[in-house]
């Protein structure tokens, strides 16, 4: 026992090093006979040793001292209550026989009062845990977690469990809650769209910034707000619905040399390639060569777009066809490999 003593304490030691004062446990059980009060003082001493303020009425209770004062004291005082469960007891309970008759109603009248529940533990010493003849588990207490510590158990591995519970310390604790499966985000995939890998997720991407990039990309959807009649684009679930090898097309502002034809922005609508998603973002290829090629260098065919659905202004899929906007447009059957060029 001394071994086992040592093997838990060192860690539950450091549990009790920043707690003022031992954490306090009533005992609760029937005096059936001298074997079983023998139990109950042994296993008292047990959590003593490690480092527990048991409250138990053979160490506590001498002649002329009140019990049921002692009784309820303890149970309102204390952190935790165990309660040592045997079918003398339970019998004991259910007929609001005896001290432990007594001991109920105080137990009860407490938890009615606001005491959590969770701070009184079942421990079935004898009989049966299910409901029956047999059953030494209280109705007030059914329903809830008991510890087994009945003849044949390791009593060992019982009392850690109970120990752990009175310092709370559980043996397992939940680990770090992480991120949520990329096929969840429903925000900005439909089925069958791009798929995003657990590599991907911790790329940093972002959108092109002029100042930075020397290009970036107009909104398709600001546009169409502001030419509604005229501007039209695919609906919000096609562009947010898109599959790799689709070919969409965006509009590029590109910062060029100061021009009297171009002045110092070149406006392009170009083709890219999807080939992934990853968050919010699409990741494509830039399938054309911009017709500013020679008045700049800061994009180029074959370069790494990242855009939003907001940017697309039209879309090809991965077989050669257009999607439709609204169902009212005819099925273009220009092959997706043939859109390498300026629009």
């Amino acid at each position: 026992m001394l071994i086992w003593r040592l093997a838990i304490y060192d860690e539950l030691a450091r549990t009790m090093s920043t707690t003022t004062t031992p954490p306090r446990v009533f005992i609760s059980y029937s005096w059936e006979s001298d074997a079983h009060k023998d139990w109950v003082r042994s296993f008292a001493e047990r959590l003593t040793q490690n480092g527990v303020n048991v409250r138990l009425d053979q160490w506590h209770i001498g002649p002329g001292q009140s019990l049921t004062q002692f009784m309820e004291a303890e149970v309102h005082a204390s952190d935790f209550v165990l309660v040592i469960c045997t079918k003398a007891y339970c019998k004991k309970a259910l007929a609001r026989e005896g001290g432990v008759g007594y001991e109920q109603q105080i137990i009860t009248g407490n938890i009615v009062g606001g005491k959590p529940r969770e701070q009184f533990i079942p421990l079935v010493r004898d009989g049966e845990f299910a409901p029956g003849l047999d059953c030494s588990i209280p109705s007030q207490f059914m329903g809830i977690y008991a510890i087994d510590v009945r003849d044949g158990v390791d009593m060992d591995k019982a009392t850690e469990t109970i120990l752990r519970t009175i310092f709370r310390q559980p043996e397992y604790k939940q680990p770090r809650i992480g991120a949520k499966p990329s096929f969840l985000d429903t925000t900005y995939a439909t089925e069958g769209a791009v798929a995003e890998s657990s590599d991907q997720v911790l790329e940093t991407f972002r959108l092109p910034v002029m100042e930075i990039d020397g290009w970036h990309l107009q909104s398709g959807v600001a546009s169409h707000h502001r030419w509604p009649e005229t501007f039209e684009i695919p609906d919000e679930k096609e562009r947010r619905g898109l599959q790799k090898g689709d070919v969409v097309k965006l509009q590029f502002d590109i910062s060029v040399s100061p021009s009297e034809e171009l002045g110092d922005v070149s406006s392009e609508r170009m083709w890219v390639i999807v080939e992934r998603r990853a968050g919010p973002y699409f990741i494509g290829t830039l399938n054309n060569v911009p017709a500013c090629s020679d008045e700049q260098d800061h994009l180029n065919a074959g370069d790494q777009v990242v855009f939003l659905p907001e940017h697309v202004i039209s879309i090809y899929t991965n077989e050669g066809q257009e999607v439709q906007i609204d169902g009212d447009l005819e099925t273009s059957d220009r092959k997706a490999g043939n859109v390498g060029e300026s629009a």
